[in-house]
């Protein structure tokens, strides 16, 4: 199929979001590749976010607003009103890169045996500063049973028919359901292709980064589940556990530098 005819869908899902859904949605619009599907997932907002969706409601191919169960229904919900065939997944506090969309064509055209397309995901203040890159792992099959690679999931773009074949996201993950879809699929023989430029720009203060130990827990509890050793398990899990607080205290003091070289230490994919 020539390039330009592969139609894709992008999901974003949002609460209580109207101080950035606005550059989101934009971000989407205003992709330099025009075959586009925008679906928005609002979990019943009450803070103007509606308006906001409905004001670009010309744009937007399906919308709702309605209480979920959480981001992983959210999630679920759109793929079932997705018709492109390629699924990307943008939440309300995160924006592509102009050309994001038209390089992940451009990847799943040249590799038609890539299951889903991954890349760089950039991290901004909440005033859309950039403070620093997180690269993706293009080896990232050597670690996926026992631990979160580096596959930045704001940058993920999945086939249809994978979604279709393998299933959605399990909706008793609340925060790495990212991690055992991932795992899942890689269980299965998909595979992923790594495309080394900054596809997504990612606000810091997401549900991953504020609720780390339940999304070290649920990676712990899915690796398992998918044949990893239990003890080994939660022994990494207090690992990665000890390296957060040890970060986070860093951070909370101002001291940057000390910061970055605590993370290259522990072989972080972190740029700045």
């Amino acid at each position: 199929m020539p390039s330009e005819e592969i139609k894709v869908s992008i999901i974003t899902a949002s609460f209580n979001s109207a101080s950035f859904i606005e550059k989101a949605l934009a971000s989407v619009f205003n992709q330099s590749y025009r075959n586009i599907d925008a679906i928005v997932m609002d979990g019943g907002s009450t803070d103007g976010t509606v308006d906001i969706i409905r004001n670009h409601s010309d744009r937007i191919n399906y919308w709702t607003s309605e209480p979920d169960r959480g981001i992983s229904h959210a999630w679920n919900k759109g793929l079932s009103y997705c018709t492109g065939d390629i699924i990307g997944i943008l939440n309300a506090d995160d924006f592509y890169e102009p050309d994001a969309v038209g390089a992940v064509v451009r990847i799943f055209t040249e590799h038609p045996e890539a299951g889903f397309v991954f890349g760089d995901l950039q991290m901004c203040d909440i005033n859309g500063v950039p403070r620093y890159r997180q690269e993706g792992d293009p080896l990232y099959r050597s670690t996926i049973a026992f631990n979160m690679p580096s596959i930045p999931h704001p940058t993920v773009f999945v086939r249809r028919s994978i979604y279709e074949e393998f299933g959605g996201f399990d909706e008793s993950y609340k925060t790495a359901m990212d991690y055992e879809f991932l795992l899942r699929l890689t269980r299965q023989g998909v595979r992923g292709h790594y495309l080394p430029i900054i596809l997504t720009n990612m606000c810091l203060g997401g549900e991953s980064d504020i609720n780390y130990t339940r999304a070290y827990r649920e990676v712990m509890r899915a690796s398992v589940k998918y044949g990893y050793s239990r003890p080994m398990a939660l022994a990494r899990y207090s690992y990665r556990c000890f390296r957060s607080i040890v970060r986070r205290s860093l951070e909370r003091l101002g001291l940057d530098f000390p910061v970055r070289i605590f993370r290259a230490c522990t072989g972080s994919r972190y740029k700045y």
